[in-house]
């Protein structure tokens, strides 16, 4: 699929921009994307060449808007309702769409856009646009999520599976104008891996152009001008299929996509004033009761002075420490 290009020599249509246009870098739609099997695999492969992967299974999303009506018997062949990673074939490769992972009740769950499985690799993949975010630590975060994942059936450490959490990011978030990042925990002055295999990748498609690996260069080239299509079989794959949810129909579910997202978010921030009241008035209540306590004792120890009653009696009585009844 790879094809060597000279971007002077592709021919760019000069269109006006639809304002209503869903592009490539839209999670949304890139979720979609990495629905197809195919395209699946090549963006995979530019990510983690490395790597091995066997078949590809697209599982059935968490989120009913993700998944489309099958096209045929093959499609809806390749659509299954649960992930097998324990297949004959350790390469084989589940894939969820917009997996939402949540382990404690009030914990911040997270969303990811791709979540990739093998039996001994596990991948999450997704577009990022937005350069101001912690970069660093989001992604420790879904490494943790991950790990959590992994484990749940599990109380075993060693269980743990080779782990890449892989943005792909239209700005150059770390400023070294380099293609791509790889990160992984490392003694910098002994020059020694600790062999935790969780890594980081970022493909930073900002990268100056000369700069970009031929087998990088269309796929930077379409993220950064859409126009850029025709620059290769797979970015005209992508293009088509970008363009295939781009109906009425599909903005409309996109429009739903970002409304149930908004209206957790919103449920979340009112569910933990709510809480936050709730703790508010218990501890208000815990302490006027301490206090009531309190004055009660006090209380009992005037009666007790003007009995002419002995201190040493009276602390033992109320409570009550030496300077506070020489208050009284």
């Amino acid at each position: 699929m790879q094809e060597k290009y000279d971007h002077n020599t592709i021919p760019v249509v000069d269109l006006k921009p639809d304002p209503d246009f869903l592009p490539f870098t839209n999670d949304f739609i890139f979720s979609l994307v990495m629905r197809d099997q195919t395209l699946c695999r090549e963006l995979l492969a530019l990510a983690l060449p490395e790597e091995d992967f066997g078949e590809i299974k697209i599982m059935k999303s968490q989120n009913p808007l993700i998944d489309e009506p099958a096209d045929g018997a093959a499609e809806a062949a390749n659509t299954e309702t649960q992930p097998d990673c324990a297949r004959s074939d350790t390469r084989a490769l589940t894939v969820e769409t917009q997996k939402s992972l949540k382990f404690v009740k009030d914990m911040h769950g997270v969303r990811f856009d791709a979540y990739v499985k093998s039996e001994n690799t596990w991948a999450e993949i997704e577009m990022q646009t937005i350069s101001n975010l912690p970069l660093g630590k989001r992604a420790r975060y879904y490494q943790s999520n991950m790990d959590l994942d992994c484990l749940e059936a599990s109380t075993d450490y060693t269980a743990l599976k080779k782990c890449y959490v892989i943005f792909i990011c239209t700005f150059d978030y770390f400023k070294k104008d380099a293609p791509v990042y790889f990160f992984q925990s490392w003694d910098i002055e002994k020059n020694l891996p600790l062999d935790d295999f969780s890594y980081k990748i970022v493909l930073n498609a900002a990268c100056s152009p000369d700069k970009v690996p031929e087998k990088l260069k269309p796929l930077y080239a379409y993220l950064n001008d859409p126009r850029q299509s025709q620059v290769s079989p797979l970015t005209r794959m992508i293009d088509a299929r970008v363009k295939k949810f781009n109906t009425d129909e599909w903005r409309r579910k996109y429009m739903t996509f970002e409304y149930m997202l908004k209206e957790r978010e919103r449920k979340g921030i009112e569910q933990g004033r709510a809480e936050g009241e709730a703790i508010g008035l218990e501890k208000g209540r815990s302490e006027g009761l301490v206090e009531g306590a309190a004055q009660k004792q006090r209380e009992i120890a005037k009666s007790m002075i003007k009995e002419g009653i002995a201190k040493e009696i009276i602390k033992k009585v109320t409570g009550l420490s030496a300077d506070e009844i020489e208050e009284l």
